[in-house]
């Protein structure tokens, strides 16, 4: 999980203030001339509590401008995460250029809050803290303004995460109709799984359409943002775990097969029991006798990549060190769903 906004990380790559360069004269910063944000609205101590009859309102963060002593264009951005994080889960709120308030929708920030609840589907109130940063360049530093604790009580709302659509040969070059992965975390980072019935190529794009950013071929796991970009390709029909990376535009991409393994199956944790793959209800399933214990999901008979169940609760952790209990024994049907981007699994008594 990134620990700050990629946006952010990619602009700022130093501390402390530099000179820089601009048409051949050279601006000397004087520390003394720099004042950093500082939040109007919300206050600190505010609470707030949001519903569905209030979802389609707006809620306006405003600050003071920062000053560098010249003038400049500022970029800032909203930040949120729970207090005591250092904002080390920061989620973005928004951002805005050169000017000193932005306007949210209280749906949108809802949905950003739920991302920090422990489970987003049974939302508690949380102590949030809020700060603007505001940003020059990459050789200016980062400013940032004074923390504002807030307590908001979110409501449930199926969270929307952001999509990369993956329209290609295996379903016709059809965007509207293609499957997608998602990003977890809103944060650039995209992963999701896709069935490919046979070898061919593809892209991503970031919309149901071609006409908005499209993603193909720059070289081995790298990305191009150009139109005429060359397609990208899997070389043999399976089910594929993809990684998208739209800020460093990398990629990659992994077939997958699925079995489960633990002291509860036939096989103890030293052989995997064979899950089967539908792609009409895009579920891997296995029916089986299990005994009381454990179980953990594997791809390709590696721990490399595994799930297991942080909550046993139905949603599923890569490399989690919680694995997922079998309470009584009998004859099951285990369902893995790798088809959103949330993860979930199933144990089905027979």
């Amino acid at each position: 999980m990134k620990k700050i906004s990629i946006l952010i990380l990619a602009l700022v790559t130093m501390i402390g203030f530099y000179s820089c360069e601009k048409a051949g004269t050279k601006v000397i910063l004087d520390p003394n001339n720099v004042t950093s944000p500082q939040l109007k609205s919300p206050v600190d101590g505010d609470s707030m509590t949001f519903s569905k009859a209030n979802s389609d309102s707006t809620l306006i963060f405003t600050w003071s401008s920062a000053t560098y002593g010249f003038n400049t264009a500022v970029n800032y951005y909203v930040q949120v995460d729970r207090q005591g994080n250092n904002f080390s889960n920061a989620k973005m709120v928004g951002h805005v250029k050169s000017k000193d308030s932005l306007q949210v929708a209280i749906n949108d920030l809802n949905n950003k809050i739920l991302l920090l609840e422990d489970d987003p589907e049974i939302p508690l109130s949380l102590d949030l803290s809020f700060r603007v940063i505001a940003i020059v360049s990459s050789q200016v530093d980062t400013a940032f303004s004074q923390v504002v604790n807030v307590k908001v009580t979110p409501f449930y709302i199926p969270i929307i995460y952001p999509q990369l659509y993956v329209p290609g040969a295996y379903q016709g070059w059809n965007p509207a109709a293609a499957d997608s992965i998602g990003s977890l975390n809103s944060d650039g980072n995209y992963e999701g799984y896709i069935y490919m019935p046979a070898a061919g190529e593809f892209k991503f794009t970031s919309a149901r359409d071609w006409g908005h950013i499209n993603y193909g071929y720059a070289a081995p796991g790298k990305l191009s943002t150009d139109g005429g970009a060359g397609n990208l390709k899997v070389a043999d029909s399976g089910f594929y775990k993809f990684n998208v990376n739209t800020t460093e535009l990398t990629w990659a991409g992994l077939k997958t097969v699925w079995t489960v393994i633990g002291d509860a199956t036939p096989g103890g944790w030293s052989a995997d029991t064979p899950m089967h793959y539908s792609p009409a209800t895009q579920l891997w399933t296995v029916t089986l006798s299990l005994k009381a214990g454990e179980i953990k999901f594997r791809a390709n008979g590696s721990w490399a990549l595994n799930y297991g169940s942080d909550n046993n609760d139905g949603k599923l952790q890569e490399g989690s060190n919680t694995n997922i209990k079998v309470a009584t024994a009998g004859s099951y049907t285990v369902v893995l769903d790798l088809s959103h981007t949330v993860y979930k699994y199933k144990l089905i008594k027979n």
